[in-house]
C-alpha cells in the first residue's frame, strides 16, 4: 500500500535537499501537481537541478529557473521557451542512452517525481502514458513522490511498478497534458502518399511527432497487418488498430502487440490505452536500444529534419543559432531500419522552408550539427517525389536529392555540382 498525504500539506523540502537532481516524467506523464509544488516552494528548497523531457505544458517557466536548473535531451514542445531564454542546458545523446546515464550517474537522479494510474484489474499502479526512463530513475533516486491522478489510464507495462520505491505519494484529479492533434496540409499528404508506396504489408513502423507522421497513418487505411515499434504512440494510430490495418502479426519480436515509450493525446487515448493488452510501453532501453531493434528485420523508420545536404547528411536539430528540435531517437532507428534485412529508413521533409521559401535540401548543412550521418539514410522524401540513395556514389546521391527539391532550387543546388564531383574522386 502506498501512503498518500494531502497534496495541500506536502512539504518538499521535507524530501528536497538543496543541490538535488530531480527527474520527473513527460509529456502526458507529466505530474503537474508536484512540479506546481516545487515552483511554489522552490526557494525554501535551495537551487535543485531537473532533468525535462517533451514539455506540453507552460508550467516550468524562465522567471522559475532562478532555483530550478533544468537540463533536457532536446529543446522540445514547450522546453522551448526555456531554450530561447537561454536557461536550458541541452544534453547531445542518443534517447537509448537516457537509461544508461542516469543508471551510471552522468545524469544525476536524487528524488523523481512521478504520475501513476490509479489501481488497475491486478490491484496495481501503472506509469499510465510513459515507461521511457522512469523505472530506472525511481530505482536510482533516495526519494520517489507519487502523484496518483485519476484520469491516468491504466496501461500494460513491460514490467511492474514496484510499490515499494514509492516514499510518499498524493492523489489528484487533473487532467493529463495533451498534444495538440496535428493538423495535415496538403503539402504533408502529398509526402505521405510518396512513403506509403515504398511501405510493404507486414511492416514494423516507427514515426515520429508532426503532421507529415499524421498524414501517413491516416494514408495506410489499405494496407495489411503493419506492426509498430516506436518511441511515440499517438492518436492516429486508434483507427488502424480498430479496422485491423496494425496486427502486429509479422513482428518479430512482441508479436501481436504494439509497442511504444510513450503515448501522448487527449481523452481519445485514455479509453484506447486502458488495459489494452494489445498495447505495452516498455522501458527506453527496449524500445530503442540496439539489442531489440536489431531482432527486427523488417522496420521501416520515419523521421524528420530541418534539412538535408547534397551527401544525404542529416540536420534535425539547429539552424543558424536556433535549436529547434534533438537527437532523440532517430539515430537509434535510423541506423537499425537501415541495416535491417528488409528495412528502410526514411527522412521526410518539405522540399522548402515556411516562411523563408528556402530550400532544405541544400549544398551544405546550415546548421552545426550533423545529427544522422548519410551513411544511414536509405530514402529521402519531400512533396515532389522520393530520392532512393541506396547504392549510389556521392554525385548520384546529389542528383537524385536535387530531383526532389523544389523546382524553384533546382538549378541553384544543380550549380553546386563540381564540389559534389570533387568529393566523388576523392
Amino acid at each position: 500500500m502506498i501512503k498518500t498525504v494531502d497534496a495541500h500539506t506536502l512539504n518538499l523540502a521535507d524530501y528536497v535537499r538543496r543541490g538535488d537532481g530531480i527527474v520527473w516524467g513527460q509529456a502526458s506523464s507529466e505530474p503537474l501537481t508536484l512540479i506546481d509544488l516545487l515552483i511554489a516552494q522552490r526557494a525554501d528548497i535551495g537551487v535543485v537541478d531537473v532533468f525535462v523531457g517533451l514539455a506540453l505544458t507552460d508550467t516550468l517557466l524562465p522567471e522559475h529557473t532562478d532555483f530550478i536548473r533544468p537540463t533536457s535531451y532536446g529543446a522540445l514542445g514547450t522546453s522551448m521557451r526555456l531554450q530561447n531564454a537561454g536557461v536550458l542546458t541541452l544534453l547531445p545523446c542518443h534517447y537509448s542512452a537516457l537509461q544508461r546515464w542516469m543508471q551510471s550517474g552522468h545524469i544525476p537522479v536524487d528524488v523523481v517525481f512521478v504520475q501513476l494510474s490509479p489501481p488497475g484489474p491486478d490491484g496495481t499502479h501503472s506509469l499510465g502514458y510513459s515507461n521511457d526512463y522512469l523505472p530506472t530513475a525511481m530505482k536510482k533516486a533516495r526519494v520517489v513522490i507519487a502523484e496518483i491522478n485519476e484520469h491516468v489510464p491504466w496501461t500494460h507495462l513491460d514490467a511492474p511498478i514496484d510499490p515499494d520505491l514509492i516514499d510518499i505519494a498524493i492523489e489528484t484529479s487533473r487532467l493529463p497534458p495533451a498534444l495538440t492533434p496535428a493538423k495535415p496540409r496538403d503539402l504533408d499528404r502529398a509526402i505521405a502518399s510518396h512513403i506509403a508506396g515504398v511501405i510493404e504489408d507486414g511492416a514494423t513502423l516507427q514515426y515520429g511527432i508532426g503532421s507529415i507522421p499524421a498524414a501517413l497513418l491516416a494514408s495506410l487505411s489499405g494496407h495489411k497487418d503493419l506492426g509498430l515499434h516506436s518511441g511515440l504512440l499517438s492518436p492516429e494510430v486508434i483507427a488502424l488498430h480498430e479496422s485491423g490495418v496494425i496486427t502486429n502479426r509479422r513482428k518479430p519480436i512482441n508479436p501481436g502487440v504494439s509497442v511504444g515509450t510513450m503515448a501522448v493525446g487527449g481523452m481519445s487515448m485514455n479509453g484506447f490505452l486502458h488495459d489494452n493488452p494489445q498495447i505495452e510501453l516498455h522501458q527506453t532501453q527496449s524500445t530503442h536500444g540496439a539489442a531489440s531493434l536489431s531482432q527486427i528485420d523488417n522496420l521501416v523508420a520515419i523521421n524528420s529534419a530541418l534539412e538535408v545536404d547534397l551527401f544525404g547528411q542529416v540536420n534535425a536539430e539547429q539552424v543558424g543559432d536556433r535549436y529547434l528540435g534533438a537527437i532523440g531517437g532517430q539515430v537509434d532507428y535510423m541506423h537499425a531500419a537501415n541495416t535491417a534485412p528488409n528495412g528502410l529508413s526514411i527522412i521526410a521533409m518539405p522540399a522548402s522552408m515556411g516562411k523563408s521559401g528556402g530550400s532544405r535540401i541544400t549544398p551544405k548543412l546550415n546548421g552545426p550539427f550533423v545529427t544522422t550521418c548519410r551513411t544511414d539514410v536509405d530514402l529521402v522524401v519531400t512533396e515532389f517525389g522520393v530520392a532512393d540513395l541506396r547504392g549510389k556514389n556521392v554525385a548520384r546521391r546529389a542528383e537524385a536529392l536535387i530531383a526532389i527539391a523544389s523546382p524553384d532550387h533546382q538549378d541553384e543546388l544543380a550549380r553546386s555540382m563540381d564540389v559534389i564531383n570533387a568529393a566523388n574522386r576523392v
